[in-house]
């Protein structure tokens, strides 16, 4: 039975499939601290317009990127399937904003393939490789690479925000 079990944990659901625009992305789950509806933002003057600001996510004080902004795609109002992955990154959280999110899915179910770098904003997309998944490519974002342009927000200088909790 240790056979079935190695099997099982090689299939496991790693990934996460989301939409921005019409093009599939996934995140690794592990880094994955939890799936929200959008909460309040507290814009703070930047120079990136990706960054939406801050918000108050249980008690601590997130940066939040729009990857509809990050990766050039014109602004959306939010919508119902609006949800904001919170990422667990280089010791802080910082959530990103996707128009939907879609399922999770193995890593293990069909072999990672590279994806070549077609122009200079190559590295701020956060793009390591792709799956196909449903007929369709879905390409892996770095999250380290989605957050650096929040992390020019240092938490320090992040306001105290009142809790959104009663």
């Amino acid at each position: 039975m240790s056979g079935g079990r190695a099997y099982s944990a090689t299939l496991a659901k790693d990934l996460i499939r989301v939409e921005v625009g019409t093009i599939l992305y996934a995140l690794e789950v592990a880094r994955i601290r939890e799936i929200v509806n959008p909460l309040p933002v507290i814009e703070l003057p930047r120079e990136r317009p990706f960054v939406l600001g801050v918000a108050d996510y249980r008690e601590q004080v997130v940066a939040v990127v729009d990857l509809r902004r990050l990766f050039g795609l014109p602004a959306q109002e939010t919508k119902r399937r609006t949800k904001w992955v919170i990422l667990e990154t280089s010791g802080m959280l910082v959530g990103v904003v996707v128009d939907a999110v879609l399922d999770v899915f193995s890593s293990a179910e069909n072999p990672q393939r590279d994806v070549p770098v077609l122009d200079e904003r190559h590295h701020g997309r956060g793009i390591t490789s792709a799956y196909r998944r449903g007929g369709r490519l879905v390409f892996l974002l770095d999250p380290e690479r989605l957050v650096e342009p929040a992390m020019a927000i240092h938490p320090r200088d992040m306001p105290s925000l009142p809790s959104e909790a009663p």
